[in-house]
């Protein structure tokens, strides 16, 4: 047996008295039901009852379909802004292509320049184009070289089938500028290798206004190479990277007051670097500002450094060359474009 309490707990509410009749309200005998009535036998008959009040005010009814136009298109809106602001924002952070490339909408504001872009069609030409030129000659008219030589511009092409693949689709991306570099993107992909491949051909104008390739952009090239960095232990070199967020301290990094972690990764090797700045220094400001709209991962050119006592993956962070992987000549940049 339940205690008193929850006897009392689950009781009906409508508890009646013995002898009370059960409170089951007004009760409409229908038509023929053999029912007695209370009064004369006859059956009480079913009758529809009378338009209500409201509905039988025509100025009321408007007014009331009114108000739900009203409701309902600030409904629409809410749920609109809803997911202007937060559902879009969300899945354009969570899409790794956009988060890699950052092609967002900030991306693609142009920098004012008296040089006009390439359209689609001429910017894929130009790249394919310039991949498929084998002349040294006409190294200079298709790229901008950096410190490349022409032989080492032909020779990193004529070997692209065996790194990479055969060339496969190519996207173009269209503006993408940055760090006040007139920059157009296109993504070529490359296939027939059982590692898939893809790279970035970044297309800037010189000082004439001829859009040509940057060499060292695509290339990704490090100087020294990955093989002198991280097998003969190199003690500073220059690198194209991906940087993001981390947080590994030990030995000379050990102060998470005094330095802020990043990881380096690269698709030209297998292993993920640690790079550190100094708390507070311009190093760290740079890199802050290419991760602000919540990239995971963005793309930079860095000068680091081997520092004493430290593991063979860990470099201090010395200078931030580029907010992406053109280093530009600043005198060509200012001659191209002006501000936003």
């Amino acid at each position: 047996m339940k205690p008193k309490a929850i006897q009392l707990d689950i009781r009906s509410p409508h508890c009646r008295a013995t002898g009370q009749r059960p409170p089951i309200g007004k009760v409409t005998r229908l038509r023929d039901s053999g029912a007695p009535s209370d009064h004369d036998g006859a059956s009480h008959v079913f009758r529809p009852s009378r338009p209500s009040e409201l509905g039988g005010n025509p100025a009321l009814r408007k007014l009331i379909f009114l108000w739900s136009i009203a409701l309902g298109a600030a409904t629409t809106l809410t749920i609109g802004a809803a997911i202007s602001f937060w559902i879009l924002p969300y899945l354009r952070r969570g899409n790794p292509e956009v988060a890699e490339l950052r092609i967002d909408h900030e991306a693609r504001v142009r920098i004012a320049s008296r040089f006009p872009s390439p359209g689609e069609d001429e910017a894929l030409r130009m790249v394919k184009f310039a991949m498929a030129n084998r002349d040294p000659a006409k190294v200079g008219e298709l790229f901008h070289t950096g410190a490349a030589e022409a032989a080492e511009v032909i020779d990193f092409f004529e070997r692209s089938v065996a790194r990479d693949g055969a060339v496969g689709r190519s996207i173009w991306l269209s503006s993408i500028d940055g760090d006040g570099i007139l920059l157009e993107g296109v993504q070529v992909s490359f296939k027939g290798n059982d590692k898939a491949a893809e790279r970035l051909a970044l297309l800037t104008p010189d000082h004439q206004g001829i859009w040509k390739m940057d060499f060292e952009a695509f290339a990704r090239t490090v100087r020294p190479s990955w093989q002198e960095l991280l097998e003969k232990q190199a003690g500073q070199a220059t690198v194209r990277v991906y940087v993001g967020h981390d947080a590994y301290f030990n030995g000379p990094f050990s102060d998470e007051k005094q330095w802020t972690c990043y990881a380096i990764a690269s698709p030209d090797i297998d292993v993920l670097l640690r790079g550190y700045c100094k708390a507070g220094s311009v190093e760290e400001s740079a890199i802050e500002r290419m991760l602000a709209d919540g990239a995971k991962l963005c793309r930079a050119t860095l000068e680091i450094r081997r520092v004493k006592d430290a593991d063979q993956k860990q470099f201090e962070i010395i200078r931030v060359l580029a907010k992406d992987w053109v280093v530009a000549d600043r005198n060509l940049t200012a001659a191209n474009a002006g501000s936003k």
